[in-house]
């Protein structure tokens, strides 16, 4: 064989060119973090890089290559052999007496399971296998001379032994912890070798300074000092913590400050919010080494680049995916999915393990993704990495769990408040409905807000209300097609602003879900809310006076309605009954919140802390945490595929749907056959394909699990383009472009299951 052997036909490169370029992203890591490893596992690591991709130099490696290239391809004789993917092919170049020598017995094993994974590619090693490697393998190896590798006399399969895990070793036991970070680095270094990187690695100062010291600017050029809060994640830096603070304080500055000049992720549970913070990070901290990940993150990209330097915003994202940049803004889905133990899921976690990680309102998730966090938290302080749990409100039966998997944190010490300590005078109304008089009497006089557990009641609620002359009623949940929800959210964030200087006198109602609970920051004079769990219903008393003292006298501004809509649905039967008692106790009351009298903890206390309320163990929320976890913490290794962790957490999370009767719509104008005849076409480049295909999401709703009907969305045929992961959604779709007003996407269930009749109204 020829002399020269390729690694990648795009861009083309021999195996030594990628090599050599993984090796400075290898040394470059060492020189900007070199305590993450110790010296010995540095040495592993190198070794893992050098060895990965020898098995390229295999024959029906070269000839796949040389057929992309267009040129001649090699003499086979062997044609009757399946190609051997690289990967399992490379380990065979381990000289197993050098290796075992220069990284011990452990560290060798370490060594051949980090090439044998680092991809992720189903084979089974046969006798034939075998034999191929054992004796036509070597051919190919005396024609690469490359100083910087050492290859045995004779290739030897008895390596492959050390392939499969022990299943009945302790997941977290030194040998690997180990593997973690070695197959995760090692992935991350090739990957970005592959992508052309510089780095994988920025330091984390910027003009000579960091994140913590910009933070500290910004407050000495508006003439601030630090807050409390701030001070106290200041001064506890170096531990793990859980910070309980009101919204508004600057709790975002403080997490920031006690990351300091480290690696940091920053995670919340709502894109908005982490769009919002990204770009506050830019602008008002001033600090650009910033990146942002999530699922529509290179829309964002795009978005802020007008759509015009198309390489620019592919950089960036490609920066933030390959989790680069000295702090990424994120969702806990693209770092959390290692709990799964796939195979590829190491790169996060062997990041995560020489960071600082944030979790940002820990109370929005599901028990499900409360379980995968404190997995995740487990094995990252495992590995070395710090947390802190900064949230409006934490259910304190969540420190079982942590003592429970020994994660190590220190306990918050206070509740960190407002200036504003009353600002919320509750009533509790019993009845299957709200009284429809009163709303709209209220909604003539002040700006109300009207908070239901479900879209489908929040749409009644809203046909009951509008067209009542003079009085505006207005709608906003999560199933409107997002170019309709992003105009919805514009006018409610008018409407009802939080800027004392922007508030206008205009009065009228708004109907919603919890989708305002936290990512929106409005504020309104009245809140209607359907009774629901206590965190989430602290949540949306903080829609209610966000930055005002409470003034009404004897009034309420806070109507909660036990009508138990979403009892067993979308709100745990439990809970529910625990947190109904806890607004009991309290009805009529003025809920201070304050160090002296913290109100809203005690009810929170009711309900989840175990001292209070022992029945919450009993609970089938504790319950439900508990046996989740226990499942991922016995998962074997590698036992699910990347696929499947992705569909659990789309499962988890939400499906990607189009109304039928807007697609339809589309489709009557023209635009899905522009679209696919645009995607087909070779001569569009992929960066223009990815606008089009950001254009196509603003016609989609994204879907909880509680309200994927099996009966409306149409999972056998993926829209518009292959793997869209977009479903046609029966039902009909009402919105006004016009008035800016509609019901948005109207689910209409048949007994029968058949197609039902959809139309719409986009005017």
């Amino acid at each position: 064989m020829e002399h020269i052997f390729f690694a990648k036909s795009n861009p083309l490169q021999t195996i030594e060119e990628h090599t050599i370029s993984a090796l400075n992203l290898y040394e470059k890591l060492k020189l900007l973090y070199p305590d993450i490893l110790s010296q010995k596992d540095w040495a592993l690591l190198e070794d893992a890089i050098l060895y990965h991709d020898l098995g390229k130099m295999d024959l029906k490696f070269q000839n796949r290559i040389r057929e992309a290239l267009k040129i001649t391809v090699l003499r086979d004789e062997y044609q009757n052999i399946e190609p051997i993917p690289h990967n399992v092919l490379s380990c065979a170049f381990l000289d197993k007496r050098i290796m075992k020598k220069k990284h011990s017995n452990m560290g060798y094993e370490i060594l051949v399971k980090a090439i044998y994974y680092h991809h992720h590619r189903e084979f089974y090693l046969d006798e034939e296998a075998e034999r191929y490697i054992e004796t036509i393998l070597p051919k190919y190896k005396e024609d690469f001379k490359w100083n910087y590798v050492i290859l045995p006399d004779r290739l030897d399969t008895e390596v492959y032994t050390r392939i499969p895990f022990d299943s009945g070793k302790s997941y977290y036991n030194e040998m690997l912890r180990k593997y973690f970070i070695i197959k995760g680095l090692l992935n991350r270094i090739d990957y970005a070798a592959s992508a052309g990187l510089e780095s994988i690695e920025e330091s984390c100062l910027e003009a000579g300074i960091g994140l913590s010291e910009r933070v500290r600017e910004m407050f000495k050029a508006k003439g601030h000092s630090l807050r409390p809060v701030q001070q106290y994640m200041l001064d506890n830096r170096e531990r793990n913590l859980v910070v309980i603070a009101a919204t508004g304080i600057g709790k975002t500055e403080a997490s920031l400050l006690w990351l300091g000049d480290c690696k940091g992720f920053y995670t919340l549970p709502l894109k908005v919010s982490i769009d919002a913070i990204f770009k506050r990070i830019q602008k008002d901290i001033n600090y650009t080494k910033v990146g942002l990940l999530h699922s529509d993150a290179i829309s964002y990209h795009l978005q802020e680049q007008n759509d015009k330097d198309i390489d620019a915003a592919h950089n960036a994202y490609t920066c933030a995916k390959l989790l680069s940049k000295p702090l990424t803004i994120t969702t806990i889905d693209q770092l959390f999915k290692f709990v799964f133990r796939y195979n590829g899921g190491e790169m996060p976690l062997a990041t995560l393990a020489y960071s600082r990680l944030i979790i940002d309102e820990i109370q929005m998730y599901s028990q499900d993704l409360v379980a995968i966090i404190l997995v995740a938290i487990k094995a990252i302080t495992d590995l070395g990495g710090a947390f802190a749990i900064v949230t409006a409100t934490f259910p304190p039966v969540l420190y079982n769990f942590m003592k429970k998997l020994e994660i190590p944190v220190k306990p918050p010490q206070k509740t960190f408040h407002s200036e504003f300590t009353k600002r919320h005078r509750i009533k509790l109304v019993i009845g299957a409905d709200f009284d429809y008089d009163e709303l709209l009497e209220m909604g003539s006089k002040k700006k109300v807000l009207i908070i239901a557990n479900t879209v489908a009641r929040a749409q009644r609620i809203y046909q009951n209300l509008k067209n009542q002359q003079g009085i505006s009623v207005k709608l906003l949940h999560s199933s409107f097609i997002k170019i309709h929800r992003s105009i919805l959210e514009d006018d409610i964030m008018q409407f009802a602003t939080n800027s004392a200087e922007k508030r206008t006198p205009d009065t009228g109602i708004w109907v919603s879900t919890q989708i305002v609970e936290a990512s929106l920051d409005i504020d309104f004079d009245v809140l209607f809310t359907e009774m629901c769990s206590i965190d989430s219903l602290l949540q949306r008393l903080g829609r209610i006076y966000r930055s005002r003292i409470y003034d009404l006298g004897e009034e309420p501004n806070i109507y909660i309605l036990d009508g138990k809509n979403g009892r067993g649905k979308v709100v745990d039967p439990e809970i529910y009954d625990f947190s109904l008692k806890a607004v009991q106790k309290y009805d009529g009351q003025l809920l201070e919140e304050s160090d002296a009298n913290d109100i809203k903890q005690e009810m929170i206390n009711m309900v989840y802390d175990p001292d209070n309320n022992p029945e919450i163990l009993k609970s089938k929320y504790y319950q439900g945490i508990d046996e989740r976890i226990n499942m991922l913490m016995n998962l074997p290794m590698y036992e699910m595929d990347k696929k499947d962790v992705q569909k659990l957490f789309r499962a988890i999370e939400t499906v990607t749907v189009i109304p039928e009767a807007i697609f339809d719509q589309m489709k009557q104008q023209g635009l899905i056959a522009q679209w696919q005849r645009d995607l087909e076409n070779k001569e569009i480049s992929n960066s223009q394909k990815q606008l089009i295909k950001n254009e196509i999401l603003k016609y989609t709703i994204n879907l909880s699990h509680v309200e994927q009907d099996g009966d409306a969305v149409k999972w056998d045929n993926e829209l518009i383009y292959k793997k869209s992961k977009i479903y046609l959604y029966r039902g009909k779709y009402l919105f006004y472009e016009i008035q800016h007003t509609g019901d948005g996407l109207i689910r209409e269930r048949s007994h029968n299951k058949s197609l039902q009749f959809a139309s719409a109204e986009f005017l």
